[in-house]
């Protein structure tokens, strides 16, 4: 959850990640490539590399889970993986993460999907001030269009331009 939030990244992307190649330990970045074959069908949408930094308590975390599941890690290239049950080693796919959100929402109340982690990610960005197009770059946008639909920043700057007009 913290690694899309902090990286804009999408699901596929996530989950397309090889432990061994995608992660800059010294920089603390994770890189996205697109893969054609990967056995959990996980897939960058756009034939293109990404990378997205990660802050210092997520990568500590990352660091952690690397070491706690490592005994299984090691048996394959992808970082996330399942670790109970019968799959247990094996890549994880795109159902098996949208059902721990089910699960979280039934414990907690809280609704959260990975796409709601995207728009987090490019409201913060913008709110912090990054120009438009550093957004729509790093969220893996081929069409501004798109990032400001992400944002509602025509609606933002209608209201505001309104608004002075009226002043």
């Amino acid at each position: 959850i913290a690694m899309m939030a902090e990286t804009g990244l999408r699901l596929g992307e996530i989950l397309g990640i090889h432990y061994t190649e995608d992660i800059d330990f010294k920089r603390r970045t994770v890189r996205v490539r697109y893969r054609e074959s990967n056995s959990n069908l996980a897939r960058a949408k756009n034939a293109e590399e990404r990378r997205g930094r990660l802050s210092d308590d997520t990568f500590e975390f990352l660091l952690y889970y690397i070491g706690e599941y490592w005994d299984i890690l090691q048996k394959q290239e992808y970082l996330f993986i399942n670790i109970k049950g019968d799959t247990t080693g094996k890549p994880m796919k795109v159902d098996s993460v949208y059902d721990m959100f089910e699960r979280m929402e039934k414990k907690t109340g809280i609704k959260i999907t990975p796409h709601m982690l995207r728009r987090y990610y490019a409201n913060t960005r913008w709110e912090a001030d990054w120009p438009l197009e550093m957004i729509s770059q790093a969220l893996g946008h081929k069409h501004l269009d798109t990032t400001i639909r992400y944002l509602n920043v025509l609606d933002d700057k209608l209201r505001e331009a309104s608004q002075e007009f009226y002043r």
